[in-house]
């Protein structure tokens, strides 16, 4: 959503007109124009037509942002799904830029991509340093796309920005996801992976909302152990107690590996 479209947007639902929004700021015509993406404001005018909405930059921008939550939210929804209108999934066919976000997440969506388009999926995550909200949920959704160095490269790089505080608690539940999904992935690939002490004390001084994280990650650390130890025969109880825990729903990463181990729920 456009800020010319959600000015729009408040100012019907405060049921103002045109004339009595733009009224000492623009002409009327040049609001509409802005209301349609036809034209811009000056940041001076801009202001001044909130003040006539009678709401704050400070609200604006909560407005926005819950909008832009909720079309990616949506967005998200419909990739994971396979759903993606028609539109958007000719929008990432024509993406050519193999070093653009964009092109990854054609890579992720499109069930014949090549090697090579494997090869630079790993090659965008093994670069980035810290990582958008849509890059965070992307990795969630495709680590089995990445090769070992990957994985232990963005399971370095976001252990280290999670002790260092980079993702504020808007990010925190899909950063705790991806950490699931990475340590999981390894897991798969028969990789033996131990949290940093200190990411695992962070962990278990976390509040209790992000409970549901260090139960499926206990779970995860379980299965690791057991590996290593090639002592899986006895676990199949223990694993029903973790599914049957009040986290009915496990994360389609540790569902994944339990399918891969050859646990079923």
């Amino acid at each position: 959503m456009s800020c010319g479209t959600l000015v729009r947007k408040i100012r019907c639902s405060k049921r103002m007109t045109l004339q009595k929004t733009a009224k000492n700021v623009v002409s009327p015509s040049t609001l509409a124009k802005f209301e349609r993406g036809e034209s811009s404001l000056s940041v001076e005018s801009f202001l001044a037509i909130l003040q006539n909405l009678h709401i704050s930059l400070h609200q604006f921008a909560f407005f926005y942002e819950n909008e832009q939550i909720k079309r990616s939210e949506e967005f998200w929804r419909c990739y994971r799904e396979h759903t993606l209108p028609k539109a958007q999934v000719e929008i990432l066919k024509a993406s050519e830029n193999r070093r653009g976000f964009k092109y990854q997440l054609k890579t992720a969506y499109n069930t014949e991509r090549t090697e090579a388009d494997v090869m630079c999926f790993n090659e965008y995550f093994f670069e980035v340093e810290v990582w958008s909200l849509d890059e965070l949920k992307l990795l969630a959704f495709k680590t089995d796309l990445l090769h070992i160095q990957s994985l232990e490269r963005c399971r370095f790089v976001l252990e280290e920005q999670v002790l260092k505080g980079t993702y504020d608690g808007a990010y925190l539940a899909e950063v705790y996801e991806v950490l699931l999904s990475l340590y999981g992935a390894l897991l798969v690939k028969k990789q033996h992976f131990r949290p940093r002490k200190e990411v695992y004390e962070h962990i278990q001084a976390l509040d209790l909302k992000y409970l549901w994280y260090q139960h499926w990650l206990s779970l995860l650390l379980l299965l690791n152990d057991s590996i290593c130890e090639k002592e899986m025969l006895g676990l199949k109880p223990t694993v029903e107690s973790f599914l049957c825990s009040p986290f009915q729903k496990a994360p389609s990463c540790v569902e994944r590996v339990l399918s891969c181990l050859g646990f079923s729920k």
